[in-house]
């Protein structure tokens, strides 16, 4: 058995990674204290890829960089030696990071115009394809439908598609998707609405769990089926993990299970890991795909990267560990002010960029969701670990070629040694203070 480790340290500002070889020996069976156990034979979910979202606010960012820096940039996030991304997430119509409020279409038989795509969005997703050795796959999410199908007249402030309306928005939808491949971009996943609990200061729209079975069913996948786009994995709810359960509950049955590909979720209200592990439990044939996170920070300090990429760290090992399939960031860079965004919501991004200088930063955040995506292949399989201590998050996947990635976060501001052990061996890990690694191990 052969394992090394690849350690990622942030100290007073300077980020430092380092790979060193790792020392095995046998289980003699006298290790006890510090210990993660790996099974390789217990397999579990397959992991199929990851990506973050290209919105307006991403590609206007993109644009006010040189083109050498775009280049740069976008070969960061998917070229082979970034962090490997081959999904992309964006909008139908405008979202809060978008530079102002649009729809393609704006009153009933108005032509379809998308001129904010194919200013900002489209032509980035075709220059991240560029670097990107995969095929990018596609998923379009909306925020809003126009406004004039809403009960409050407006995209913003929740509201509601009007009943007469379903038939129009499925259609609406669907000339987005070929719109898109028109472009010939590869648009593979679709979820219904973004956040359908939330009423926000920006593009939002409400549904019910009822409201939203009604419509995939008897409206969206029917419009899919004519469109000849019954290829397209639809995802339910795309709201946060702690009513997650409840609403696959709600619109999982009998009638709609053969039309769902799997549910999307957010983290903003917490780990709720458990209500994966529900999921995956009572409706296996579900794949979980988490669809965004961000640090906001009208919550959080944007100077404390530490918090930040731990906060990334725990909730992509503990999404993994509860069954989640898929791992799409939200905006994969923004401006120096985590903008720019109509609503004035501004967040970190992994990346950021000084329009005026024409510099970027990769913060910390980076190199963490790096951890993951640059190791572990689409494909992979999770497979079953247990652990010592809060202290230490792990998880670890088996790639197809057979190597094993496990992925340790040291929560705490003390080194310590950790000892994996599995298949007869351990081995073991040094782990800075305030550190991240993934340990590749080969039998």
């Amino acid at each position: 058995m052969q394992a090394k480790a690849t350690i990622t340290t942030c100290r007073n500002g300077k980020i430092t990674r380092s790979t060193e070889e790792c020392f095995v020996t046998p289980d003699t069976g006298s290790q006890e204290r510090d210990v993660v156990n790996i099974y390789p034979k217990l397999a579990n979910q397959q992991i199929d890829g990851f990506g973050g979202a290209i919105t307006e606010s991403v590609g206007y960012t993109l644009s006010k960089m040189p083109l050498p820096v775009q280049k740069e940039i976008l070969d960061n996030v998917f070229g082979t030696e970034g962090l490997r991304y081959t999904l992309v997430r964006t909008s139908i119509d405008s979202c809060d990071f978008s530079l102002s409020q649009y729809e393609a279409s704006s009153a009933p038989g108005a032509p379809f115009d998308l001129r904010h795509d194919e200013t900002y969005v489209i032509p980035y997703i075709q220059a991240a394809q560029e670097v990107c050795p995969e095929t990018i796959g596609v998923m379009l999410t909306p925020w809003s439908p126009p406004a004039y199908m809403k009960s409050n007249g407006e995209r913003s402030h929740g509201g509601k598609l009007k009943p007469e309306y379903y038939s129009a928005w499925a259609e609406y939808i669907c000339r987005y998707i070929r719109s898109y491949q028109a472009h010939g971009l590869n648009v593979v996943k679709l979820s219904i609405q973004n956040e359908p609990n939330a009423n926000q200061l920006w593009d939002s729209c409400l549904f019910s769990g009822e409201e939203e079975k009604t419509f995939l069913r008897d409206y969206l996948c029917p419009a899919l089926q004519s469109a000849g786009l019954n290829d397209i994995a639809i995802y339910i709810w795309d709201h946060n993990k702690e009513r997650l359960f409840d609403r696959v509950r709600e619109v999982v049955d009998e009638t709609t299970t053969p039309l769902i590909s799997g549910a999307a979720f957010h983290w903003y209200s917490g780990d709720h890991f458990d209500a994966l592990r529900l999921v995956r439990a009572q409706y296996p044939s579900l794949s979980l795909l988490f669809s965004e996170g961000c640090i906001e920070y009208n919550r959080f300090d944007r100077d404390d990267q530490l918090q930040s990429a731990r906060m990334y760290a725990h909730d992509m090992i503990g999404n993994f560990n509860a069954g989640m399939n898929t791992f799409l960031d939200w905006n994969i860079i923004l401006n120096s002010e985590g903008g720019p965004n109509h609503a004035q919501n501004y967040c970190d991004a992994p990346i950021l960029c000084n329009t005026k200088t024409g510099a970027f930063e990769k913060r910390l955040s980076y190199y963490y969701i790096w951890h993951f995506s640059h190791f572990i292949e689409r494909g992979a399989r999770l497979i079953s670990t247990t652990t010592f201590s809060t202290e230490v998050d792990a998880a670890a996947f088996r790639n197809a070629d057979g190597r094993m990635i496990a992925v340790l976060s040291n929560n705490s501001a003390v080194s310590r040694c950790v000892f994996l052990r599995l298949e007869g061996s351990i081995i073991k890990v040094l782990l800075p203070a305030d550190s991240i690694a993934s340990v590749e191990i080969e039998i």
